[in-house]
């Protein structure tokens, strides 16, 4: 991702309701691309909810090593198990008719792109699968 565009496109979502600030980065050279644009509008209205299932996948996760009986972890992990597979759906919603490439996310954005500082609780970036 570092090098991966000479020119690129950031623009911030904007959602009615402020709960988090998400980035979005693409090649500029797709900027005026009709199925990467409509691709945006879809994706953006599922993208929050691709972040909360991996959210909770990771939470799940996170808590399994600290659990002492094995019906405990049993239960965790299945529970991880399912907020991986609706995951796995809507990243598939997301990136339908996008092949080559395929949205990914990156929690915590804090960097300088061409000298301009970008902040960001997620960063949304199209790369080739």
């Amino acid at each position: 991702m570092d090098d991966l565009f000479e020119d690129i496109c950031m623009e911030y979502l904007i959602f009615d309701d402020v709960t988090s600030n998400i980035l979005l980065m693409y090649p500029y050279r797709l900027i005026n691309e009709k199925i990467l644009r409509d691709n945006i509008c879809n994706m953006k209205k599922i993208i929050r909810e691709y972040i909360k299932e991996v959210e909770q996948y990771s939470r799940c996760i996170s808590v399994i090593p600290k659990l002492i009986w094995d019906s405990q972890k049993t239960s965790m992990q299945n529970e991880a198990d399912e907020h991986q597979r609706k995951a796995d759906e809507i990243a598939e919603q997301m990136n339908d008719g996008i092949s080559p490439y395929a949205w990914y996310v990156k929690k915590n954005f804090d960097e300088y792109i061409d000298s301009i500082h970008y902040k960001a609780d997620y960063l949304v970036y199209l790369d080739r699968i």
